[in-house]
């Protein structure tokens, strides 16, 4: 409440576009170090009750590689969904404001299952997400705190509501 409602909702869209482009990177590094995609390639393969002796490594290394440009794909949108959200927050509407809610509550937990399964990926990566839980669970009571607040005290053209 000391930085006043307008201060937290630009920090803390400034804050979670940041940890998302940083979530973007490490999530790509987390899928590259599991090898998900090859995973799922045989995964497909025994489902479809095939045999994986079947398809060359160049057919199975271009099945993963159209996986992995799948899920690149996904995080993409998943930046584009959240950029269009956090627009609409900064603007203080109120669905917007719920979204966030949601958002920084899963991401938490999100954060709290890669502390538990760390993938290999070091003492970096186990910082960043003990760290991204105490940053998210502060923003979601910040923004729960001012949810109501803000839709009033923010109004979309900037100027005090008074």
């Amino acid at each position: 409440m000391k930085v006043g409602p307008r201060r937290f909702v630009v920090g803390a869209v400034f804050v979670l576009i940041i940890l998302d482009i940083i979530n973007t990177y490490y999530l790509k590094l987390y899928w590259l170090k599991k090898d998900l995609s090859t995973m799922l390639v045989h995964q497909s393969i025994r489902q479809s009750n095939l045999l994986l002796e079947d398809f060359s490594q160049e057919t199975i290394n271009g099945m993963a590689g159209f996986i992995n440009n799948t899920f690149y794909f996904f995080l993409f949108l998943v930046l584009v969904n959240n950029l269009f959200f956090y627009f609409f927050y900064l603007r203080a509407k109120l669905w917007a404001q719920g979204y966030v809610l949601f958002y920084t509550l899963t991401a938490a937990i999100f954060g709290l299952s890669f502390v538990v399964d760390q993938a290999g990926l070091g003492a970096g990566w186990m910082v960043y997400n003990i760290l991204t839980i105490f940053v998210y669970i502060y923003l979601y009571f910040g923004v729960k705190v001012l949810k109501y607040e803000t839709t009033d005290a923010i109004p979309a053209d900037g100027t005090s509501a008074q």
